[in-house]
């Protein structure tokens, strides 16, 4: 080879080093600022997101295989929340308040982990426990998951075995993760407690990892079965939800409180709500406050539809919120695509 030849080679080496070099900083900076996803593309990856967690809870087979899968859909689900997070409890929010599909199991879940997820995150604890509480909350009812589904369409009190499965779907869901050979063994914990007690109730600042996280998690889980709807209930308004698990005696938001609402508003998205002008609609986007989201206007005050969603901007005085509602009050059947384009 010349030496030509030889500088020639040595500067194309030195190209593609260069390259790469980009090329990975071009990765990063996608996966730290990642591209906003297209309505299409968030619909119908939650709605394969929610099949697959579906199917992995309704079948729990405590092996290896089924928690290598548990993680890959994990993985799946934090990428699509980070691409557009409001628009990820838009769906899910309303999945839990319509239960059309019958997953109310993994809707719950999803939310919950969701939720739990930005909570932790806020509060700044360390990104490993940020990660095991996303997977407690994905798994927390991992052994009633389709006795769930079913009490989600059922009318009739809870018969003495159901109570009894729920009394103990904790225990039994921590058992069977632990049969799955899990390494993590805070997960574990975080499920086994997850429904509340001695030192997870009062838990601090200060308390051990496990108590904190459950019970982060415990107020999680109650907040969202709240705004979530059953064959025996309406989802009540986000402001109730808010007032019963927000805040405490004195009507003050407590440190999780304060998480929960300054992370998710007082009126999240997917909930329906009143506006000044007399517009009925849902919300899209959080806002720059927590009582000013951003509303897809579906009906007007005079009971007409309108032709297509029209965005609000709840800041200005007009459309500002009056309150939220429930669906039967909106009688409006959404089109998640057009809404969500408004966000």
């Amino acid at each position: 080879m010349s030496q030509d030849a030889e500088v020639d080679g040595q500067g194309d080496a030195a190209v593609i080093v260069e390259d790469a070099a980009q090329a990975a900083e071009a990765m990063a900076a996608a996966l730290a600022a990642p591209e906003p996803a297209s309505p299409t593309e968030l619909v119908e990856g939650w709605d394969r997101i929610k099949r697959e967690l579906s199917a992995l809870l309704r079948h729990p087979t405590p092996d290896a295989t089924w928690a290598e899968t548990l993680e890959a859909t994990v993985g799946r689900l934090q990428v699509l929340a980070r691409r557009d997070f409001d628009a990820a409890l838009y769906l899910l929010l309303q999945d839990a308040t319509s239960g059309d599909d019958g997953r109310y199991s993994a809707h719950h879940a999803l939310l919950c982990a969701l939720v739990g997820e930005v909570c932790a995150d806020w509060l700044e604890w360390p990104a490993e426990e940020v990660d095991t509480l996303v997977r407690a909350a994905l798994t927390m009812n991992l052994s009633m998951s389709a006795m769930q589904d079913a009490l989600a369409r059922q009318v009739e009190p809870l018969s003495a075995s159901q109570r009894e499965q729920v009394d103990g779907h904790a225990e039994e869901s921590a058992a069977l993760l632990a049969a799955s050979g899990l390494k993590n063994t805070l997960w574990v914990e975080v499920v086994r407690l997850h429904h509340g007690g001695p030192g997870v109730d009062d838990a601090g600042p200060s308390a051990p990892p496990a108590q904190r996280l459950a019970r982060l998690l415990r107020r999680i889980d109650v907040y969202t079965a709240k705004l979530s709807s059953r064959a025996s209930r309406e989802a009540v308004s986000p402001a109730i939800a808010a007032r019963d698990t927000c805040l405490d005696g004195d009507g003050q938001p407590d440190t999780l409180g304060v998480a929960i609402l300054r992370k998710l508003g007082l009126y999240p998205p997917g909930c329906f709500v009143k506006l000044a002008n007399g517009d009925f609609g849902v919300v899209v986007r959080r806002g720059s406050k927590a009582h000013m989201p951003i509303v897809a206007a579906l009906r007007k005050a005079d009971g007409g539809l309108h032709f297509s969603p029209k965005r609000r901007d709840t800041s200005f005085k007009r459309h500002a919120i009056v309150h939220g509602v429930a669906a039967s009050q909106v009688r409006v059947r959404l089109n998640h695509l057009r809404n969500l384009a408004l966000g």
